[in-house]
């Protein structure tokens, strides 16, 4: 896992590998207020963005979720939310496994989870040996425009 700002990505690029920092440029070189949620594509399937817009709720209507095949670069454009972080580095109880249709696997039960306060501009990357919880409520409910981008590992 990896958190920063966008206002800081001259700086974080020489550390970052050139797929991550496609998706990072697409992040500061695109006028996200204009675009429609959904899927744009950056390199086909290989890196995509995945533009949200949705109302944050209490973490614990939220699922901790892991991926194996794709990284996220979670960016908020506007709006606050808390992510869950943990690292998959211990048992966790998987209640649905999608690995191979979706890319995706949910835990009932994460261990040593870390709150990540996430406001505009700021982005967290998720590798597949992190587990996070997207979308839960800073100090209280609130819409977030947000963009995840899914690099292909």
């Amino acid at each position: 896992m990896y958190l920063s700002h966008l206002a800081t990505l001259d700086r974080d690029a020489a550390i970052l590998p050139e797929n991550v920092r496609k998706g990072l440029d697409f992040l500061a070189r695109t006028d996200i207020a204009s675009l429609p949620a959904g899927r744009v594509d950056i390199e086909g399937d290989s890196i995509f963005a995945l533009i949200q817009d949705y109302d944050t709720a209490p973490k614990a209507e939220k699922r901790p979720e892991s991926h194996a095949r794709y990284m996220d670069i979670q960016y908020v454009f506007a709006g606050r939310e808390v992510i869950g972080y943990a690292p998959l580095a211990t048992e966790h109880t998987v209640e649905e496994d999608l690995f191979e249709g979706r890319d995706v696997r949910f835990y009932s039960n994460v261990t040593d989870e870390t709150d990540l306060l996430m406001g505009p501009g700021a982005y967290a990357l998720f590798y597949p040996t992190d587990i996070h919880r997207p979308g839960c409520a800073a100090e209280t409910a609130g819409k977030v425009r947000k963009v995840v981008v899914k690099v292909l590992l």
